[in-house]
């Protein structure tokens, strides 16, 4: 071939490549500046969704209406995430508005450095109301209607205005909070922090997952501990009963009450087994502490909630792209009939990160 044949075939190649250069950045640019689920969501009365979306880096907290459609109730300022929105009634959300875990390797994280909010908005948008301004990491928001409060878990929380300098040991803590700032702390724990809090109807007792070493951890026996299911008396904290067959060494990692002597939690099928831990749902009867069926969904979830008639369990489920881009999608499991759908979470185009409205009410 010619120098010029050459010079054709190398052209045409540039070109080619170039183009397709061209077109996965056009891709990539689409995908990102499409809103995707963060894995935040509450469900209401009715199935009511509130959920929250991500797009160029802003967060927006939405309540799904009617059929399909959605409506913006509140967008995060710049740098910001909203977490735990719980609904308040029919008729107002609270959740937390935070800087999020400190960007730097674990035991070297300063949580006392970052802030957190908890802020309420009514459904149908407006101005929202800021409960509480705290230092540090606020996790999980849970509504106790009974009691007129929410509970909060968080690391390192503070009402102080100036944090302490320096490294300070992990450390956790429950908190009560009344709608008019009233904030108390129920009791704290050193290594950990609880999960999957659910409260009773009463709002006189938590379910939540510890390890259990939680009173006396050491790097030796975090080694060996086990997350199990407790109970807490909530006027008498250091009443902690175990739930889970305390026989068993499996951990359990989402828990969720069905009714007072009836629970779901997520465990490891083949634990011991080598291999690929196989997780699943079971039921679990509190009074006779023993497990039954599953509900074979066969892989891990996260963010469980049973929804207001208690048959349908709503959960996340995460996976990665490629590029190792986190993806969450939300499903629901009948527990009447063992069906499971993915919920189709509507998606409106968000304002863009130039909007004067975001931090601010819509």
């Amino acid at each position: 071939m010619n120098k010029k044949g050459l010079l054709i075939v190398f052209g045409v190649i540039a070109f080619v490549t170039g183009g397709l250069a061209a077109a996965g950045q056009m891709v990539k640019s689409s995908e990102e500046a499409s809103p995707s689920f963060t894995g935040e969501y509450s469900v209401g009365a009715d199935g009511t969704l509130a959920y929250v979306t991500e797009s160029d880096g802003i967060q927006t907290l939405h309540v799904a209406v009617g059929e399909g459609g959605s409506r913006h109730v509140y967008i995060a300022d710049d740098s910001k995430e909203i977490w735990a929105p719980v609904f308040n009634g029919e008729d107002e959300l609270a959740f937390v508005e935070t800087t999020g875990y400190p960007d730097a390797p674990e035991g070297e994280q300063e949580f006392q450095l970052e802030y957190s909010d908890v802020r309420t908005v009514s459904v149908e948008g407006g101005e929202p109301e800021t409960v509480l301004q705290v230092r540090g990491v606020i996790t999980d928001l849970v509504n106790d209607p009974a009691r007129e409060r929410w509970i909060v878990n968080g690391i390192h929380l503070h009402t102080d205005e100036k944090p302490e300098e320096g490294f300070i040991p992990y450390s956790s803590g429950l908190y009560t909070l009344r709608p008019d700032g009233s904030f108390e702390e129920i009791r704290s724990f050193d290594t950990y922090s609880p999960g999957s809090l659910q409260i009773s109807e009463d709002g006189e007792k938590m379910l939540m997952i510890l390890a259990d070493d939680f009173e006396n951890a050491t790097p030796d026996s975090m080694f060996e501990a086990t997350e199990r299911i407790y109970e807490m008396e909530i006027d008498q904290p250091e009443e902690m009963a175990v739930v889970s067959d305390e026989a068993k060494d499996i951990p359990v990692s989402e828990v969720a009450a069905v009714d007072e002597n009836r629970l779901l939690y997520q465990t490891i099928m083949n634990y011991g087994e080598g291999g690929t831990f196989e997780y699943d749902f079971v039921w679990y009867d509190r009074g006779a502490k023993e497990e039954g069926d599953r509900l074979h969904i066969n892989e891990a979830v996260q963010e469980t909630q049973l929804g207001d008639d208690d048959t349908w369990l709503y959960y996340v489920k995460r996976s990665r792209k490629s590029d190792q881009t986190e993806v969450f999608e939300l499903f629901r499991y009948d527990l009447e009939s063992g069906e499971e759908e993915k919920v189709k979470l509507p998606h409106l185009n968000q304002p863009s990160a130039n909007d004067s409205t975001i931090g601010h009410f819509l």
